[in-house]
């Protein structure tokens, strides 16, 4: 994940697949199929009005102050808008940059492959150009976490919180295909006892809350930190995405710990 360490939600999203695999039209990725960051959500069209759309990112990664997008973009569009709206270039470390001219709103830096961008209140675009051994991937946590996760589609990271028991935690969404989706709950803790606490936890959230997480496997990776791991299966009914916006007990049997 080639953005700069930081201790807010991270998301990374293959947008591709899950248009592929909503192919059908009946919507059940909606909610796991847009970007993490509500800069292309909004009910006002941001300063690159129409040219800049969901379905033109393949991939994405919104941290809390920043973010990069991969896909097919018009460039000169785009940039044509953010003139037209006030932006002005600028070149940062070697890079052109549209910033507001008032300062005040979302810098940007455009071509017709890639955008990257930072929110407003942060001074520079640094966060989407770490230096080496500054990004996310260079985090043993934010690794182990990712390993666990698998093969998915979308990840979304809680905040980084070393000195916790729990130091980070994450949720991935996982397709063999439109109707079976599974998603994925990975917690890195600080030792085993941690670990067995919190699988135990997850374990009686399941049994009480049946049949709500009927088929749900809970693990525990030994390590210098462990890892807990629970899988719990959608069913075909279920849309994807329901622990982000529905389901929160086993979020919370992690965040209470």
């Amino acid at each position: 994940m080639a953005v700069g360490i930081g201790k807010g939600q991270v998301t990374y999203l293959d947008a591709a697949t899950a248009r592929r695999l909503d192919k059908d039209g009946k919507k059940r990725f909606a909610v796991v199929g847009q970007p993490g960051l509500a800069l292309l959500n909004g009910y006002r069209p941001g300063p690159w009005a129409q040219h800049l759309k969901a379905d033109q990112i393949d991939t994405a990664i919104d941290a809390r102050d920043a973010g990069r997008w991969e896909g097919s973009f018009d460039a000169a569009a785009i940039t044509g808008s953010l003139k037209a709206n006030g932006y002005v270039p600028a070149d940062e470390d070697g890079r052109q940059t549209w910033k507001p001219a008032h300062g005040k709103g979302v810098a940007l830096q455009v071509s017709e492959d890639t955008i990257l961008y930072s929110t407003p209140g942060t001074s520079r675009m640094s966060a989407v150009h770490p230096e080496n051994g500054s990004s996310l991937a260079d985090v043993e946590e934010y690794r182990r976490a990712a390993g666990c996760l698998g093969d998915v589609y979308r990840a979304d990271f809680n905040p980084f919180t070393p000195a916790k028991p729990v130091r980070l935690s994450a949720l991935g969404q996982r397709a063999d295909s439109a109707g079976r989706n599974t998603e994925v709950l990975c917690a890195v803790t600080k030792d085993e006892a941690t670990a067995r606490r919190l699988a135990a936890r997850l374990r009686s959230v399941v049994r009480d809350k049946a049949p709500r997480y009927d088929g749900t496997e809970v693990s525990v990776e030994k390590g210098e930190q462990p890892l807990v791991r629970a899988a719990v299966p959608d069913t075909a009914a279920q849309r994807p995405g329901r622990m982000l916006v529905l389901d929160f007990d086993l979020w919370m049997a992690v965040v209470k710990l």
